[in-house]
């Protein structure tokens, strides 16, 4: 063999792989996982192996080649479909394709068009997460205000709970609200942003702020990996929600319906309503040809923050709070307008005063003596 030339196997690709975000790379592992089992199962071989005798009957009949590629394709969506709903297939078979790519496999989008048969995916409408349900869930984690602040963080900024429990003490910056830059690298798109957290998120944080050092995480306590983590704390979720009797599932996919993406969603329907969806995605990190044009200050990311904020807290205290400081700052906005208002006309009075002064004096009117050359 080649110097130049690598083996393609499981464990290059894993190789491959190790540059990728986590949850990516766990995405695309889960994939090979899957079609060793399949291959195992129906041909009594591993992938390297088959898609080896696929390639040397590539070189002996090409549609003979072809017809077996996606018959073998086609038997895994029939495997795969018996225990997995339509999206994991649709996510699944895309990470598939990447993998037979690199064993040397390559799939064309128009043949598996016309080749390949999938499940339709169902489309459930999506339930919203109400006020008094987010309310009721907070409630619940009295006793443990990180996880209750988890949850405010990401219900009050559109942050990803995967995101939320890789902040630091260290990366809060305490101003009018708490803001947060998340770094690009705990992101789920590797592109960084700036976030903002209610005063009802500030409250609870406060509570154990002080207990804290700089480098320990503001929403986790535990010594877990964050993959880990993420696994912990949606299972807590689901535990909470099956004790509230909020555990409501959707018929396609048996998932519950309020998750951790509830939350992420609950500010994502807010911020539309109030802003519109441009603002929405640009908080939430969706990533977008046009958003990256669409640059803001953080001064007018916060202000448009405190706008929206009412809508976003799950207390009556806290609302009515919100609604004085805004009537506070109106006024204080209309008393310096008053003020600026009559230092202009007091300005603009001298002025003319002083201007008929002027025109009196030219005219004659009013004269002034030298009281020197008069004695």
């Amino acid at each position: 063999m080649s110097i130049l030339k690598k083996e393609r196997t499981v464990e290059e690709y894993r190789k491959k792989l190790e540059i990728l975000p986590e949850s990516t790379r766990k995405s695309k592992l889960q994939a090979v996982r899957e079609f060793q089992k399949f291959t195992q199962k129906n041909h009594s071989c591993t992938p390297e192996i088959l898609t080896d005798e696929l390639l040397i009957l590539k070189k002996q009949n090409e549609n003979e080649y072809i017809d077996a590629c996606y018959d073998i394709l086609q038997s895994w969506i029939n495997d795969y479909s018996k225990n997995h709903n339509a999206n994991t297939l649709r996510t699944t078979f895309t990470n598939l394709r990447s993998f037979l790519y690199f064993l040397g496999v390559k799939t064309a989008d128009q043949d598996i068009r016309q080749q390949l048969t999938f499940p339709k995916i169902k489309k459930e409408e999506k339930y919203p997460l109400s006020h008094d349900q987010l309310r009721k869930i907070c409630d619940d984690q009295v006793r443990n205000p990180i996880r209750k602040a988890l949850y405010l963080a990401c219900s009050s900024s559109g942050m990803r709970i995967s995101e939320a429990l890789q902040i630091r003490k260290s990366d809060l910056i305490f101003k009018d609200r708490i803001q947060i830059t998340l770094k690009p690298e705990i992101t789920k798109t590797q592109a960084g942003r700036t976030i903002f957290l209610s005063k009802e998120c500030h409250d609870t944080i406060l509570e154990y702020f002080n207990s804290l050092s700089d480098e320990d995480f503001i929403f986790y306590a535990g010594k877990l990996s964050p993959r880990h983590r993420v696994v912990q704390e949606c299972n807590r979720l689901s535990g909470t929600v099956e004790r509230l009797g909020l555990g409501e599932k959707y018929s396609s996919s048996g998932f519950h319906k309020i998750t951790s993406h509830s939350f992420r969603a609950f500010f994502f329907t807010n911020a539309s309503r109030k802003h519109g969806e441009n603002y929405a995605h640009k908080l939430t990190g969706h990533g977008g040809y046009l958003i990256q044009y669409d640059r803001m200050t953080n001064e007018e990311k916060l202000k448009m923050y405190i706008d929206l904020e009412p809508d976003l807290v799950i207390y009556d205290t806290t609302k009515k709070q919100l609604e004085i400081e805004k009537l506070k700052q109106e006024q204080n906005s209309q008393f310096k307008q008053m003020r600026d208002e009559i230092q202009y006309l007091k300005e603009h009075l001298s002025k003319q005063d002083n201007d008929k002064i002027k025109k009196l004096i030219q005219e004659g009117i009013i004269k002034f003596t030298n009281s020197k050359s008069s004695s």
